[in-house]
């Protein structure tokens, strides 16, 4: 939108050293993510009116205007609807976006300043500033030459206490220079205080004397004439849903009849109040509420309100407007689930749809994929129930309605059901009252029938086979891992340095991933969906801190999506920005998308570009707090083969990352048993080509081997090993309880590829169980092969015995102890025979 500058004043109508007689400003400003809720903008309006001339405590809805005389000028303050800081401009109400660029009608013939209001000491990361430039260009791009940065504040903030929290947001200094610099302080608290307000408005006057005495304008008659349009279409509207529901009233009289007992589900995308909606219905606080998701899994509450018997079932959010292709498996089946909770069936499904939030093609998209998740009848028992009212401020859900071309639809799907809910209001009865009787008419327009699912898809036989499935697979995981500590019990070493590299495709959470490792914000976060594009990140970064008495180098990646060839010469180079070499890469995986076939590809493809050798020092890091308390092995066997197969690839090494202390202290522990896999070996390009250049040993069969290759057949050995210790899992629950601890009779190869048999005693060779084919094995080992010099558990002269023994041991443990090896009493029955065994000897 372009500007029209008026023109210029002649000299009688210049202003004298006194100053403008006449200041027009617009207030503008974002509301916060967290903390903070309002930046003060209309606090700010008073402070300089000098009056209680906007409401506070409430939203602004729309632009609205105050004027008086102040110091000798008359000024007029318009006060504008806000923004989230963090969302794009496509995310916001298309209704708000009208009232930001309606605002300078509001004061003619144009106004001089713009107050960008931001509380003082709050925070103001990139996606802030974003948001910003977004917003503010729905105005125009000249608006910057009229603007001045207003940090608001509630007590005296001094100078130093201002520019060391402007240190801390590089964001905001660039926001700063865009504007030539130009800010103030105002304590809102303090209006006894005029010289702050005088200051101001002389910091105006030099701005408006810097742009020669033009003001800000705008094209106003067509916003003005749209507004009349609008009004009279907003009123058709009321007219038309109120008619509507008075006639389905009157069809329905004769056969109305009182529900004593209603049941409910409430589906909604993420952050769409879902879990709110429930407890104001139910008249207590029945389900969890806070900033982040809480409902990972569907929930069902009961409780008697207004002599009606309530059943509420909450479900898992979506991820706000990912498709349906998008989401996991998990949260497709609890969606599917919750419909078959409440038998035979719900009487009404309520659609949460926030109206802080546009309706726009992506978040429509989502509506209707997730929703026919249920079956193609779902619309005709569906209200959409709209939350988050308080953002409605002095406003109509059908004004909102208006402006949003994709809620028309939304409205046709659902037949012009709807509803209104402000969750903050917990006092207002009234709201579910009226809910309530709107789900009476719509029962009796659905002839009093519940919804009833298809019993075909009835998904809880697929969620509790996928969850025995995964419950399986944990314990021959944990199984492994056990094992696997056990026999690297010696070689481990706390290390006091760890080298990480991160990688994952686009926009999966590295950046966030390693922030949380080194607990500080050093990495950039990738602004979220919905931002216009910018230029990803093409370099790799490094940044370093200690953590947990270890000094921690994380290398941050850029993004992998296609077989880009600067992108891979970049991705490897990460090798030698962390020199010598990474102990550690750590790919990382959101669990709030599904993951396809064709993100396996994906991951695979990005490792390759390392060789095969790579996956010996790779861990999975599943990044975000999606899952909650849910265990990620559900989300792994719900994923399926393509998950599973990764995970596979990495030993079932695998972490949920958390922004903790301990949480942090497991992975580190967790790498360094991985370096303890590798003989504190780091990777570098080299691992796979190293030659036969050091001591040579003769095998007992003839062949010869250098330490390389003996490594690699200890490495195989050890595979060998922990298949062996769960091969037969799937076998013990269908045998009798007394062959149970005989179930590991699966002979482990032979390294040479030759069977045992050959290269030991034929006596007795095919009878021997699991843990005497080892520990005969390693026999050989000691008893054929001469040290190398090298501590590992084939070749080392003075700790081979020690070895085999351990490897007795851990066998006969997991066949007395078949059970999952983190149970507390599997934990005491191995101190007391560990207490046992010093007690005999």
């Amino acid at each position: 939108m372009s500007e029209q500058r008026t023109q210029e004043p002649s000299k009688q109508n210049l202003p004298s050293n006194k100053g403008l007689p006449e200041i027009r400003i617009i207030l503008i400003g974002g509301r916060q993510l967290g903390g903070i809720e309002s930046s003060g903008k209309s606090s700010v309006g008073n402070t300089i009116l000098g009056k209680n001339a906007f409401v506070v405590g409430r939203r602004t809805a729309r632009s609205v205007q105050a004027e008086g005389e102040v110091h000798g000028r008359h000024v007029t303050v318009v006060d504008t609807p806000g923004w989230w800081w963090h969302y794009a401009g496509e995310n916001t109400p298309t209704f708000d976006i009208q009232e930001i660029i309606r605002c300078p009608t509001l004061c003619p013939p144009g106004p001089h300043a713009f107050l960008l209001v931001i509380p003082v000491d709050n925070i103001f990361p990139k996606v802030y500033r974003m948001a910003l430039n977004e917003h503010l260009e729905f105005l125009s791009e000249n608006v910057w030459k009229h603007l001045i940065v207003l940090f608001s504040c509630i007590a005296p903030f001094d100078e130093r206490s201002f520019k060391k929290n402007l240190r801390i947001w590089p964001d905001l200094q660039l926001l700063l220079r865009r504007c030539q610099n130009r800010y103030h302080v105002l304590n809102i608290q303090d209006r006894n205080d005029s010289s702050q307000v005088i200051k101001l408005l002389k910091q105006i006057e030099e701005m408006v004397a810097q742009n020669n005495y033009f003001k800000f304008s705008e094209r106003m008659s067509i916003e003005g004439e749209r507004e009349k349009i609008r009004k009279e279409k907003v009123k058709q509207r009321i007219i038309a849903v109120n008619s509507q529901r008075i006639e389905l009233q009157a069809s329905i009289k004769a056969e109305e009849q009182y529900l004593t007992d209603i049941q409910i589900v409430i589906l909604g995308a993420s952050w769409a109040a879902r879990s709110s909606a429930g407890n104001l219905i139910l008249g207590e606080e029945a389900f969890q509420v806070d900033d982040s998701r809480t409902t990972v899994c569907c929930e069902v509450r009961h409780a008697e309100v207004h002599g009606r018997h309530l059943t509420i079932v909450d479900t898992p959010g979506w991820f706000w407007q990912y498709p349906l292709e998008k989401t996991s498996e998990i949260d497709k089946l609890e969606i599917r689930r919750s419909v078959h909770l409440c038998s035979p069936g719900p009487h009404a499904i309520l659609l949460t749809v926030p109206v802080a939030t546009a309706f726009n093609t992506f978040y429509r998209t989502a509506v209707e994929e997730h929703l026919g998740l249920l079956g193609k009848d779902v619309w005709s028992h569906t209200i959409v129930l709209f939350t988050r009212g308080d953002w409605l401020g002095d406003t109509t859900i059908e004004e909102r309605i208006e402006e949003e071309e994709h809620l028309e639809w939304l409205m046709e799907q659902c037949g012009y059901r709807y509803h209104v809910f402000n969750c903050k209001n917990h006092t207002d009865s009234t709201q579910a009252t009226e809910l309530l009787k709107k789900i009476e008419e719509m029962v009796m327009e659905n002839k009093g029938c519940h919804y009833v699912p298809d019993e075909k898809s009835n998904p809880f036989n697929e969620l509790e086979l996928k969850l025995k499935k995964g419950k399986k697979d944990m314990k021959k995981w944990r199984r492994q891992k056990y094992m696997l500590h056990k026999l690297l019990k010696e070689r481990k070493r706390k290390l006091s340095e760890v080298r990480i590299v991160l990688l994952g495709g686009e926009g999966v959470g590295k950046s966030t991933s390693g922030n949380e490792i080194l607990q500080e914000g050093f990495f950039d976060i990738t602004l979220e969906d919905g931002f216009k594009p910018h230029p990803k990140a093409k370099q790799c970064v490094i940044k370093q801190r200690e953590v947990a008495e270890c000094q921690i180098s994380v290398v941050d990646t850029p993004g992998w999506s296609t077989s880009n060839l600067e992108d891979a010469k970049e991705i490897l180079r990460s090798v030698t920005v962390c020199s010598p070499g990474p102990h550690a890469f750590l790919l990382v995986l959101p669990v709030d998308k599904t993951f396809t076939k064709k993100d396996e590809k994906t991951m695979m493809e990005l490792m390759s570009l390392f060789g095969e050798h790579v996956w010996r020092y790779t861990l999975i890091i599943f990044s975000g707090h999606w899952l909650k308390d849910t265990p990620v092995e559900h989300y792994i066997a719900c994923e399926g083969e393509a998950l599973q197969t990764l995970i596979r690839k990495c030993e079932y090494r695998y972490h949920v990352l958390a922004d903790n202390s301990h949480n942090i202290k497991n992975l580190l522990k967790m790498i360094e048993e991985m370096v303890a896999r590798n003989r504190g070996e780091y990777f570098t390009q080299q691992n796979r080509e190293k030659k036969a250049t050091t001591s040579v040993i003769q095998w007992f069969t003839g062949k010869v081997l250098t330490e390389e290759e003996w490594k690699k057949r200890e490495d195989e050995l050890i595979a060998r090993m922990l298949e062996a210790a769960v091969v037969d899992l799937d076998a013990e629950s269908e045998q009798p309880s007394g062959r149970r601890r005989q179930s590991f009779d699966k002979a482990i190869p032979s390294m040479s590829g030759d069977s045992l048999s050959d290269t030991t005693s034929s006596v007795g060779a095919n009878t021997l169980n699991p843990t005497d084919k080892v520990s005969q094995w390693l026999r050989h080992l000691r008893n054929n092969a001469p040290s190398s010099g090298y501590d590992t558990m084939s070749i080392a002269s003075s700790s081979q015995h020690s070895n085999m023994e351990r490897i007795k041991d851990i066998f006969a443990m997991v066949q007395n102890h078949p059970g999952d090896m983190d149970t507390p009493k599997y934990a005491r029955n191995m101190r007391e025979e560990k207490r046992a065994r010093s007690f005999s000897m």
